[in-house]
């Protein structure tokens, strides 16, 4: 009991004395003239609570989605597939169906979206709606891919969506086997194919368009929140990657059947020419409605004054006033829809910026606790190991060397705790974008969050360019260290020869 007790007193008094120095009567640098003020308590203790605040669940993901937002940016946009290739070998051992799903839709690689989708599906049917967003730059037309969205079309023959992928995949075929050079060649080109045409007018006349984005965010949720450790861009991929039909067949088919209009309407067939400007007019209601996308949702737009602009030159034309100003009314309504669709319409030009304040605090706060926890540790090793014969020498280096031991460990806590505070926004707003009472859906406030997380990483073009930026920075704050060092040395030689030569 004696010996335990006079070994804690002396670990204790030893925790108390700065780091580098030794106890009373021992050997060591403890003799030098300049040793850190602060003890080696003091500098364990902030290490230990910085640790413990980054180790909180809350601390965890934070240092992933700040890791993330760096190789999202330096790998130009590729996900990580290691936390993927984790997740499905896991899902397939255990039968997942949901899990599988959503790591089909973050896949780059084709093949490996049909192996993976197919075995989701035969799970559980009712992840068929996934075989309709397949990314938009995959080739089109391909067998397996036919199957998929004919087999989608079956469970869901309401939806016009699987009709259109279905319709550009028709229509990329008809192009690849005659090059077109103009606008007016390639509508003549599709107007005279009637599988492209047949398709396109069962896409119009579907009830609805849907685009599975509920779906798609249920899913991410679900998965996300039992999954923490995923990095926020592998979540968020697969709600941004889906493919949307073309648009600019959409407009082509609504440019044909203006023509189609007018034809109707010059033969005195005004029951053909009204039910073609209101399937027009209809199919542009229900993109907006459905609210995927801004770009769908102005595509929408765009189609409705295509039809109500078509009406009002008919109905004025043949006289029909009342007609006339009703769709003119009908278009003054839809150029107030346009307003609301505007980019940060409802965001605001204030909440992008917020999170972007928020965005450059938390990554400023992230490089300052890396470098300060780093620093604290490597700089109480050294003096700690620090030869006695070096440590009685009092030079610039080392006081620079205690002076940094002192303040480190204290930085490190409080850019610790500042990391985690700044972090509180992106928590609260990645629950809010996944939550069940917004429906799942807010796609304005992800963009928001990205770009406030990118607001620093999206500096640095490459990866390479920040080592070689970061090494080259070293290597030049190492060469002015040296030269400073030498005239120092230089000058205080100098002005002890002067005071000897007074003397």
């Amino acid at each position: 009991m004696l010996f335990a007790r006079s070994g804690i007193a002396s670990a204790w008094t030893w925790l108390q004395l700065p780091a580098g120095a030794s106890l009373p009567g021992r050997t060591g640098p403890s003799d030098s003239p300049v040793l850190p003020r602060r003890s080696r308590l003091f500098a364990a203790g902030a290490l230990i609570a910085a640790a413990v605040l980054l180790s909180l669940p809350l601390g965890r993901e934070a240092m992933i989605t700040v890791r993330d937002s760096w190789s999202w940016s330096w790998g130009e946009g590729r996900l990580e597939q290691r936390p993927l290739n984790k997740l499905a070998a896991r899902a397939e051992k255990e039968n997942d169906a949901a899990t599988l799903a959503f790591v089909a839709l973050r896949t780059d690689d084709p093949a490996r979206y049909a192996a993976v989708a197919d075995r989701a599906v035969s799970l559980n049917p009712a992840f068929v709606w996934i075989y309709g967003t397949t990314r938009i730059n995959w080739p089109l037309g391909t067998p397996q891919q036919q199957q998929h969205l004919e087999r989608l079309h079956a469970s869901d023959p309401d939806n016009a969506v699987p009709v259109l992928l279905a319709a550009d995949a028709e229509a990329q075929r008809a192009e690849d086997q005659k090059k077109q050079s103009t606008i007016e060649e390639e509508e003549a080109l599709l107007a005279s194919d009637p599988n492209w045409m047949a398709l396109m007018e069962q896409a119009f006349t579907a009830p609805r368009y849907d685009r599975y984005m509920q779906h798609r965010y249920q899913l991410a949720g679900s998965v996300w929140k039992r999954e923490r450790y995923l990095p926020p861009s592998v979540v968020i991929e697969g709600l941004w990657a889906g493919a949307i039909p073309n648009l600019m067949n959409l407009r082509t088919f609504s440019n044909i059947q203006m023509r189609d209009a007018e034809k109707a309407a010059a033969a005195g067939d005004w029951n053909k020419a009204e039910r073609l400007l209101g399937e027009v007019d209809s199919f542009g209601e229900r993109i907006v409605a459905a609210k995927s996308t801004l770009i769908e949702g102005l595509i929408g737009i765009a189609i409705e004054r295509i039809a109500n602009q078509e009406r009002v030159k008919l109905y004025t034309g043949a006289g029909r006033t009342a007609d006339a100003q009703k769709a003119g009314s009908r278009l003054q309504q839809i150029d107030d829809t346009v307003a609301t669709l505007r980019p940060g319409h409802d965001r605001g030009y204030g909440r992008e910026q917020t999170y972007r304040r928020w965005g450059i605090l938390l990554q400023g706060s992230a490089g300052l606790a890396l470098i300060s926890g780093f620093a604290s540790l490597a700089l109480m090793i050294f003096l700690e190991l620090l030869p006695a014969r070096f440590g009685n020498h009092k030079t610039l280096w080392r006081k620079i060397l205690c002076r940094v031991a002192d303040y480190a460990p204290a930085t490190f806590l409080v850019a610790s705790g500042t990391f985690l505070l700044s972090f509180l926004p992106y928590a609260h707003a990645f629950s809010e974008c996944f939550s069940p009472s917004n429906g799942f859906r807010n796609e304005e406030l992800i963009s928001d969050v990205f770009g406030g997380l990118m607001a620093v990483p999206s500096y640095v073009p490459d990866g390479s360019l920040m080592i070689w930026f970061s090494g080259g920075a070293a290597l030049v704050a190492l060469a002015a260290f040296i030269v400073g060092r030498r005239i120092y040395r230089g000058r205080r030689i100098q002005t002890k020869q002067t005071w000897a030569g007074s003397d």
